[in-house]
């Protein structure tokens, strides 16, 4: 199969043979015929984004400064912050009455009031509600200022602007909002409790008045059962005591006027035991008060929460505890009977066999009241209360559970406490029928010793009671023990300087990489040699920007006088022709001529996608180095529009081309010798009206095609392809090669592709394309083409001074 090369514009035109190896002329050339490249990669080319970042460091650099130096700014503008913490020790109370016939206190834990024996995770919410909070707000509003006799900056409308005193809602939210309470570990009861503010006294202070607060608040909820119990006490205690007074009187009075002062000991007996039973029978009272009080707090807890929640759950206790509640309760009530008959048993149960056995059917009906309980304590998820607590929070839902967990225990005692005292009553009714079997006299005899009796041991019971509570409520003092208190703070915690320069830091460094990528996106210039190669042609030639080289030797002139000529600085290949510069167009001018020694470019158009590019400097710096080569060179300005060589080499501007078309004036007067050696010029002389008639026409082919039996080579300067079309005739005829010369930095991606497409389709020869006004450091080929790439111009230099 025979190779056939694409008309295509995605590959570089046929303009002779490639000495058999595959290699196209050019500098550079990296055989990539690609125009545009339209494969998928979705590969992520980091060492491209490095480059990119590395070619706009300083754009990267200048943003992410800025961005840290605002973010400096902003941190240390803002107010500091101060913040102290304290920790205090949150204790597992179990704060039961343990009266005689209480049995449930050894399974179960519950708690009368805040801190009480709660899950540790609820002291967190308490520590954290609205109603700790208004009452530290409370205290700070009553004392307003700190011991410095400032205001406290909590209450201030706006600190430090404005003093006005807020009101208390506004204080409860702030003091919410700014404090901060965890745990200091898993394995520990241990909390840590901190504040923030802009005063550090007020840290301090603020964390030293919320464990006050919170300890005050605990103890007093702690005592509220207790006081129930001590005030039912002190009542039961007057009338009790009136009860044994009158009863003594009657006795006195009796035994007086009968003269009977003696009963049997099986009465005797009887009177004990119903003494004994009327006893347990008040302890069961006095915890009820106890029990009912706790009750109504959970319960009112659970109306705010929830209104009618707590007599939902009233309702839907579980009665399966009666009957064996009962059966205990009946079995204790015999048990501490056969005690006060028998105290010695207390100390030898073995010595009575019934006893034994009594107390192994007390424990069994103690594990079958454990196992209903545990059912009754694990069932949160309930029907009864799921499809509540599913649409509350963690927080409340955790609160509700525990106040429901407390109310089940609560309930549950109650239930024992009601069938003790049913027990108790059925015994006193058993006990009660002995004394009607008695004779008339000594049954009434029996009934006021009795009454005497019963009274008496009441009596001693409710004082010991009363003693005991008194005690007990004094003792209180709430479940939290500060541990630490609150710190001095002496440096602020916020703001966090460093922090905010950090973050300030990785916001400049994203925003200004997002910057340079969007920039790039949308850079569309030739900033590349890799851009160049993708129109398919071979890179003839790079240019480097000679501004710089200009205002060192020149400083800065655009002409300088040669031979009585005014000639252009950037003619450097005949100014100084050991110049990096001059060397470029010599690299040129071999890559043309020796790369195919089977071509003969002859006749050679340069042209550009638009004005500007640099298209007759090219042009009068290529005639140099053909010139130099010993070669007969003719130079013509074709662009009759915006004709330049003239002002460039310093020749005459008439006579010219017009003046050969229109004139009728010989074309050897038109012909100028140049400074340069070998080298001559046809100017394009005055203006014309329609420069496109002239170059267009046949004449102007026939002229071109005369010249080339006198001269070697014959450098055309056209106008701009991209722009103006008048040359596409001359192109396709007469040129045997088109050198399309492109800007760095100016010359878009679009232009440059579409005067390639336009070329391609009117077949022009093209050569290969040149890069000018090329800047090495600041290409896309100085960080990522480097090893296809490299600085000619320094280069250049460095090879010199060596």
């Amino acid at each position: 199969m025979s190779n056939q090369h694409s008309n295509s514009p995605f590959q570089p035109a046929d303009n002779g043979k490639n000495n058999g190896s595959g290699y196209t002329p050019g500098e550079y050339y990296q055989g990539q015929p690609i125009l545009d490249d339209s494969s998928n990669n979705d590969e992520i080319d980091l060492k491209l984004l490095l480059a990119t970042m590395l070619r706009h460091k300083w754009w990267v650099a200048g943003i992410t400064v800025a961005i840290t130096l605002i973010a400096g700014i902003y941190a240390f503008a803002q107010q500091p912050v101060y913040q102290s913490s304290g920790t205090m020790l949150i204790a597992e109370e179990r704060n039961r009455y343990t009266w005689a016939g209480t049995d449930l206190s050894s399974m179960m834990s519950s708690s009368f009031g805040v801190g009480t024996g709660s899950r540790l995770t609820n002291e967190l919410q308490v520590l954290q509600s609205r109603r700790l909070a208004d009452e530290i707000a409370d205290k700070l509003l009553e004392t307003e200022r700190m011991e410095n006799g400032e205001i406290f900056p909590i209450l201030w409308y706006e600190y430090p602007g404005d003093s006005t005193i807020v009101a208390r809602t506004t204080v409860s939210s702030r003091i919410i909002n700014n404090m901060n309470v965890d745990r200091t570990s898993q394995d520990t009861d241990v909390l840590r409790i901190s504040f923030s503010s802009f005063s550090p006294l007020e840290a301090q202070t603020l964390v030293d008045l919320t464990m006050e607060t919170y300890t005050e608040v605990s103890a007093a909820q702690s005592r509220m059962a207790a006081n129930s119990a001590i005030n039912f006490l002190e009542r039961e205690m007057e009338d009790i005591e009136n009860k044994l007074a009158s009863a003594e009187e009657q006795l006195r009075d009796y035994m007086s006027n009968t003269n009977l002062v003696q009963i049997d000991g099986q009465t005797s007996a009887v009177i004990n035991r119903m003494a004994e039973l009327e006893s347990q029978r008040q302890q069961v009272e006095v915890q009820r008060v106890a029990i009912n009080s706790s009750i109504e707090s959970y319960e009112n807890q659970l109306e705010r929460i929830r209104p009618g929640l707590a007599e939902q759950l009233s309702e839907n206790i579980s009665g399966q505890l009666e009957r064996v509640q009962y059966r205990l309760a009946d079995l204790r009530t015999e048990r501490s009977l056969m005690l006060q008959r028998n105290p010695a048993l207390r100390n030898n149960p073995e010595m009575e066999p019934q006893f034994v056995q009594l107390e192994e059917d007390i424990e069994g009906l103690r594990q079958e009241i454990r196992m209903i309980t545990s059912d009754l304590m694990n069932a949160d998820d309930s029907d009864i209360f799921i499809g509540f607590l599913d649409q509350e929070d963690g927080g409340v839902t955790s609160r509700i559970l525990e106040l429901r967990r407390n109310l089940i225990e609560l309930r549950i005692e109650e239930s024992q406490l009601n069938a003790q005292e049913t027990a108790i009553e059925q015994r006193m009714a058993q006990e009660n029928e002995f004394f009607d079997g008695l004779p008339q006299n000594m049954l009434e005899l029996a009934r006021l010793r009795r009454d005497v009796q019963i009274n008496e041991e009441l009596y001693t019971t409710i004082s010991n009671q009363y003693a005991e509570t008194q005690l007990w409520e004094q003792t209180q003092y709430g479940s939290g023990r500060p541990i630490d208190f609150g710190q001095f703070p002496t440096s602020p915690s916020a703001p966090n300087k460093k922090l905010y320069l950090l973050i300030g830091f990785m916001i400049g460094g994203i925003m200004s990489i997002g910057f340079v990528f969007t920039k790039e996106s949308f850079n569309k210039t030739i900033d590349g040699t890799e851009k160049l190669r993708k129109t398919g042609y071979p890179l003839l030639a790079v240019i480097p920007n000679f501004n710089e080289y200009v205002r060192k030797k020149y400083k800065g002139e655009e002409f300088v006088s040669v031979k009585d000529h005014q000639v252009s600085t950037s003619w450097s290949s005949l100014l100084d022709s050991i110049s990096p510069i001059s060397e470029s167009y010599r690299r040129l001018h071999n890559n043309i001529i020796y790369s195919d020694p089977d071509a003969k470019y002859q006749t050679i158009l340069v042209t550009s996608s638009r004005k500007g590019e640099g298209k007759s400097t090219v042009s009068i710096n290529l005639a140099v180095a053909l010139a130099e080569s010993g070669k007969k060179v003719l130079l013509i300005d074709n662009d009759l529009r915006r004709p330049n060589l003239h002002r460039l080499t310093g020749v005459a501007r008439e006579p010219g081309i017009a003046e050969i078309f229109y004139d009728d004036q010989s074309k050897n007067s038109a012909i100028k010798p140049t400074i340069a050696p070998g080298l001559h010029i046809i100017t394009s002389g005055k203006s014309i009206p329609n420069p496109a008639a002239l170059l267009q026409s046949e004449r102007m082919k026939n002229f071109m095609n005369q010249l080339k039996d006198r001269y070697d080579h014959i450098i055309v300067d056209t106008p701009p392809y991209g722009v103006i079309t008048d040359s596409a005739p001359m192109m396709q005829h007469v040129a045997d090669g088109v050198i399309l010369v492109s800007k760095f930095g100016e010359t878009q991606i679009n232009e440059i592709y579409h005067t390639v497409d336009n070329l391609k389709k009117i077949r022009a020869k093209v050569i290969g394309t040149v890069l000018t006004a090329y800047k090495h450091r600041e290409s896309a080929d100085y960080y990522y083409y480097n090893e296809y790439t490299y600085d000619s111009y320094h280069a250049y230099e460095e090879y010199q001074e060596s």
